[in-house]
């Protein structure tokens, strides 16, 4: 069993279309567990999937604290393998069977997808680029590469850590100490929607100031209530 756990905030544009791409890709639907932690969606977010077979939570505690709604998914989960969507966030064909397939090696803890946008143009070709050299030599991988792992191994870990800004690339960093992280070479296709809306230029020098401070060790948290405000969203 794939538990899929997909936090959300103010997510009615993308979350239905995410989890029908989820299931219409899977080659075992019936293998699969989706689980929706909602931080206080003031849109219809969970009203847009009232119809459908997904587990879903209300936690208006946990709003722009991403790390909580994730554990909370996991803990609810009943999979062997957790994998943590974002919900404007598309995954390749046949994932599933690539997830089982990396994780025949006992080795392996866990891993991710290539990156790529929805519709790029040449400014986020670039930003692909960038992202595809940084993440292939470090293995820290982003929340929006829809990171997966075992559920053993979130546990010897002691779960996704307490970081309110950069949760999955702190949860890789950890990872990496206690096992292999493998990249799927399939690519998910994510919304550039923060680039659209925020301005290009504004949010790449936002995620490099991010991306150098984490590398450098400096805490990345003071900046996560400006993060948060402006996007709105998980």
């Amino acid at each position: 069993m794939i538990s899929i756990v997909i936090p959300t905030l103010n997510e009615e544009e993308y979350l239905r279309k995410t989890i029908e791409h989820t299931l219409s890709c899977a080659e075992k639907k019936e293998e699969l567990e989706i689980i929706v932690i909602d931080a206080g969606s003031t849109d219809s977010t969970l009203e847009s999937i009232e119809a459908m077979r997904v587990k879903t939570f209300s936690l208006p505690e946990f709003i722009f604290k991403k790390f909580l709604s994730m554990n909370f998914g996991a803990q609810q989960s009943s999979g062997e393998v957790i994998l943590f969507l974002d919900a404007d966030t598309f995954l390749p064909e046949g994932f599933d069977q690539k997830i089982r397939k990396v994780l025949q090696n006992q080795k392996v803890y866990g891993g991710a997808f290539e990156f790529s946008f929805l519709k790029p143009d040449w400014k986020l070709s670039i930003i692909t680029f960038i992202n595809r050299i940084r993440y292939r030599f470090g293995r820290v991988y982003y929340g929006d590469q829809a990171v997966f792992l075992r559920r053993s191994a979130l546990e010897e870990i002691g779960g996704v850590p307490e970081n309110p800004l950069m949760e999955t690339a702190y949860l890789c960093k950890r990872l990496r100490r206690a096992g292999k992280l493998s990249l799927i070479k399939s690519s998910i296709k994510t919304s550039p929607r923060r680039f659209n809306e925020h301005g290009f230029f504004k949010i790449a020098w936002f995620d490099l100031n991010m991306f150098i401070r984490f590398n450098l060790g400096f805490p990345v948290s003071p900046y996560a209530e400006k993060y948060w405000s402006k996007n709105l969203k998980t």
